[in-house]
């Protein structure tokens, strides 16, 4: 018994000095989450061979709404392919800190106030901010729509 009792202790010591998940997420802070990120998003840029076949967004999709612009007349082929990399890294990057966001406040669902909050918190995002309030109150954010998709405008259908 004294040799299987040693064993477990052993044991228990080897896997106390591993952290556990839980912990893993409370040493890692937001910075290092987004550094591993855009190191893993570089990494599989580098090793993509063909890069419009990988994207989520379709090209095809975003030159018919940039054909929307009257002043536009010629759209280079690198252009919409660039411009939907671009938007899918940008939403991935908004989507996790959200998500981080989330998990700050001890949920495992996303809400539009994480979202909101992070759009709030971060200098880059500025530019999604409304502060077009003439009334004195505090800036808000752009609004969207969560559930639907056409925030309630009308306007082109580009799926024509």
């Amino acid at each position: 018994m004294k040799n299987n009792s040693e064993k477990s202790t052993v044991n228990a010591a080897q896997f106390a000095a591993y952290p556990t998940l839980s912990q893993l997420n409370v040493v890692m802070n937001k910075q290092e989450y987004l550094k591993m990120f855009w190191t893993d998003q570089r990494r599989e840029m580098e090793n993509v061979i063909d890069f419009k076949s990988n994207l989520l967004l379709p090209p095809n999709r975003i030159k018919k709404i940039m054909k929307t612009d009257k002043d536009v007349r010629m759209i280079a082929a690198e252009s919409p392919v660039l411009l939907a990399k671009a938007c899918e890294l940008f939403i991935q990057e908004l989507t996790l800190r959200s998500w981080l966001n989330a998990q700050e406040n001890h949920r495992r669902i996303l809400k539009k106030d994480d979202v909101t909050d992070v759009i709030m918190q971060t200098d880059s995002l500025d530019f999604l901010v409304d502060d077009a309030t003439h009334d004195g109150s505090t800036p808000s954010v752009v609004p969207f729509n969560v559930d639907g998709g056409s925030n309630g405008q009308n306007g082109n259908n580009l799926d024509h």
